[in-house]
């Protein structure tokens, strides 16, 4: 089964000496699957530890979660407690100073819940191409430039999830801005399936190292942003 992920510094970041700001953490379980990508805010000071606190408190809660047993899922619910999680983790710290994006999927042996705030990317891979769909802001839109964090005072209510029968998937792919930013319109899946079919043909020990060498070798011209890129089989 594939399971991998990694994360890079960006260009601008290395060459100032700024800390990787994104951030992502992999579960799992007999039970369930949870996987978590995080962009820090590159303007606040203390975006690294936002991304990595908000992977944290996903982790939080869903283990909670799974261990009271809950039939189903209630979503208005686990955002509420992930941003409440989220902040309270950062004392002393302020959460505005730490703003971070949120973007995860949990799959139990039946469902999978995708969810996102603010900017990046979660592709779910069909078994059959035609029923593989993407979650991502619309790049072009008129507020394309603007992202939600859990910095937000509605942040709990700025989510967009939603949730479908495990089987009818067979991956799924999530990133972060730095590398859907730079996706043309349409092309996001197909990214997916490409990346997702050729970790298939590598032993398990190199395909994290074949992620990072593709995201450290990012084919864009002028590129500055962190990148992470975590793919598993559903």
């Amino acid at each position: 089964m594939i399971l991998c992920g990694a994360s890079v510094t960006g260009p601008s970041h290395k060459k100032n000496g700024i800390a990787n700001q994104d951030s992502f953490l992999m579960v799992k379980k007999r039970r369930y699957m949870l996987f978590v990508v995080s962009d820090g805010m590159g303007s606040k000071p203390f975006a690294d530890i936002g991304s990595k606190k908000a992977c944290e408190a996903v982790k939080t809660e869903m283990t909670r979660f799974v261990r009271n047993k809950k039939e189903a899922l209630p979503v208005p619910e686990l955002f509420s407690n992930i941003v409440t999680i989220w902040k309270d983790s950062l004392l002393p710290l302020e959460a505005k100073d730490c703003s971070a994006t949120c973007l995860f999927v949990f799959a139990t042996k039946s469902r999978v819940l995708a969810a996102r705030l603010g900017d990046g990317m979660i592709c779910l891979l069909g078994k059959e191409s035609s029923g593989s769909v993407v979650l991502m802001d619309d790049k072009d839109g008129d507020f394309s430039n603007e992202t939600f964090s859990l910095s937000d005072p509605e942040a709990a209510d700025e989510f967009r999830y939603a949730v479908y029968d495990r089987s009818l998937f067979k991956g799924v792919v999530l990133s972060t801005d730095g590398i859907s930013a730079d996706m043309e319109n349409g092309r996001e899946i197909s990214f997916a399936e490409d990346i997702f079919e050729e970790l298939k043909k590598k032993p398990f020990w190199r395909r994290s190292a074949f992620i990072k060498n593709m995201m450290l070798g990012w084919p864009v011209p002028h590129d500055t942003d962190d990148k992470t890129l975590v793919t598993a089989g559903l």
